[in-house]
């Protein structure tokens, strides 16, 4: 049975159809750049002229631009071990004095997905790790997915995936090692043929965390292969120029190093390290942001907030991450119903709840969240 939702569309669909010759390509245009990915992806299909328009350079630039302006919180669900549920909604405006809101949840799509090992989420895309070296790309607007092309693994293997702001363009970084020997392998989404090139790189390193790209900059933390003492260090890559540079944060700042407790995050733009801690006695969650004091990133100073708890769902275990403007947001780690996340301003220090619509479907299922997720038309 079609839902209402469907059925407006529909009617939407039809009277536009209808009448569409006599309005101006220019007017078509502008009114195709404000509807939302899921409804392009249906007017493609009703007349050649509006498939040929939304594929056209300018059009996908000029939806990116308006998309990049207003990011949406993605959220990914896995049911049955064999799907992803993904649906994004609109990121609440921070700068608001009431302490909950309410937003609906627009349902994406959902593609065949074994045992994931990780997820993850840059820009437009989503990515899933199956077995060892097997990822799939997938960008909710456009429906489009793929497999990544595999790379040789030795004893380990570990893959990042970064953003070039300049070039526009995604890269994927592979490294792998044995006996002390690494290999450095690069690949480029936008390209039409897919392939790993090996990269070159000077100081030899084991990854012990996951990546977070800043400004076109790759960062993750690593062990060097110093002997006898392996230096724990952050690397630097450069995603447009694949050049690596190093970190070594000083022993007054090692806290923030801490790989078991700790997670480097885009803070305001720069990076930052988030260490998380429960109280339940006192019903908060405490964590300490630890920032660097110079250019170099050597010397960091550590800040501690207290984030009081607006409701009893959020006791339970919380994933956590940072908004690039001054918030941290939690997310309970399984779908209930009603849903709601939690935001804590860090320069206000206060807090909020927004209830999340819409997710009914998958109650009970673990879920992901990611912050700054964009609509990209762009077929790749």
């Amino acid at each position: 049975m079609e839902s209402l939702h469907q059925k407006d569309h529909q009617t939407i669909l039809t009277r536009f159809s209808k009448y569409s010759e006599e309005i101006p390509d220019d007017l078509i245009t502008e009114i195709l750049l404000r509807l939302p990915s899921r409804s392009i992806a249906r007017f493609r299909c009703v007349r050649k002229l509006w498939d040929s328009t939304i594929s056209r350079q300018d059009f996908t630039k000029s939806f990116l631009a308006r998309s990049s302006s207003r990011p949406q919180i993605l959220f990914a669900c896995g049911k049955n071990n064999l799907k992803l549920f993904l649906s994004s909604s609109p990121q609440p405006h921070q700068n608001t004095d009431e302490n909950s809101s309410s937003i609906a949840a627009n349902y994406h799509m959902s593609f065949p997905c074994g045992r994931f090992y990780t997820l993850g989420h840059i820009g437009c895309l989503v990515y899933v790790r199956e077995g060892m070296s097997l990822w799939k790309i997938c960008n909710p607007s456009t429906g489009q997915c793929f497999t990544l092309p595999e790379v040789k693994i030795y004893s380990w293997i570990r893959t990042f995936f970064g953003y070039d702001p300049i070039e526009k363009q995604v890269k994927v970084l592979t490294i792998t090692g044995e006996h002390g020997e690494d290999n450095h392998h690069v690949l480029t989404l936008e390209t039409d043929k897919m392939s790993w090139r090996t990269i070159e790189y000077d100081t030899p390193h084991s990854p012990i965390s996951a990546g977070v790209c800043i400004s076109g900059v790759l960062y993750y933390r690593a062990y060097e292969h110093s002997f006898p003492d392996p230096c724990m260090m952050i690397v630097c890559f450069d995603v447009r120029s694949e050049k690596y540079s190093f970190i070594r944060v000083r022993e007054s700042s090692l806290g923030a190093m801490e790989p078991e407790t700790t997670t480097l995050i885009n803070y305001n733009g720069q990076l930052a390290s988030l260490e998380m801690q429960r109280s339940f006695s006192e019903a908060s969650t405490s964590f300490d942001l630890w920032v660097p004091q110079d250019s170099g990133k050597e010397e960091w100073s550590k800040h501690t907030y207290k984030f009081p708890m607006l409701r009893n769902e959020a006791i339970h275990d919380t994933l956590y991450f940072i908004v690039g403007t001054n918030e941290i947001v939690l997310i309970p780690r399984k779908v209930s119903d009603p849903f709601y996340v939690f935001y804590y301003n860090l320069e206000r220090k206060t807090s909020r709840s927004v209830e999340i619509r819409g997710m009914k479907e998958v109650k009970g299922k673990k879920v992901f969240a990611y912050l700054d997720h964009i609509e990209d038309l762009k077929l790749m």
